[in-house]
């Protein structure tokens, strides 16, 4: 038996799965599991991951780079988990989504003070709110001042 063909049965018998069942999910038959648990074939880089997914364990650990069976995940800042346990959907190439990031599950202070889930909730209210009115006054100054222009212009065409 091949070291990917022990650690599938492993793991396959660990939950009490039965080849047939781990074939359904992975897409094949019972019998080409057969062939990978007992090592007459490998599974494709594919199907690893296929396989991978379904024991919610690494490829590399399948594979035997590894010998820990927990996937781990780099965060866009290099950083490795075991597992993402914060949403970085804030990062958006250069820039940063300033809500997202404050939703994130980061752990945020402000002087040194951490931020509890209902600061973080005021604060994503608030500067909705901010923004927003930010917005509607800009919006209605640039039509005061496209309608001062008009009126200027309206009456004979000149400026005086």
């Amino acid at each position: 038996m091949s070291q990917l063909g022990e650690k599938i049965r492993t793991q396959r018998i660990k939950r009490n799965w039965t080849q047939d069942f781990l074939a359904q999910k992975v897409g094949t038959s019972k019998h080409v599991m057969s062939n990978w648990e007992r090592g007459v074939a490998n599974p494709d880089h594919k199907q690893i991951a296929l396989i991978a997914n379904a024991f919610s364990v690494s490829a590399d650990y399948l594979i035997g780079i590894t010998d820990i069976p927990e996937p781990y995940y780099k965060d866009p800042f290099g950083q490795s988990f075991l597992f993402p346990h914060v949403n970085y959907s804030f990062v958006q190439e250069n820039t940063w989504d300033l809500l997202k990031l404050i939703d994130s599950g980061i752990e945020l202070t402000v002087d040194n003070i951490i931020l509890t889930n209902k600061d973080k909730t005021f604060l994503v209210l608030l500067i909705s709110t901010v923004m927003s009115r930010t917005h509607e006054v800009a919006h209605d100054a640039e039509n005061l001042i496209k309608k001062e222009l008009t009126d200027d212009f309206s009456s004979d065409g000149s400026l005086f």
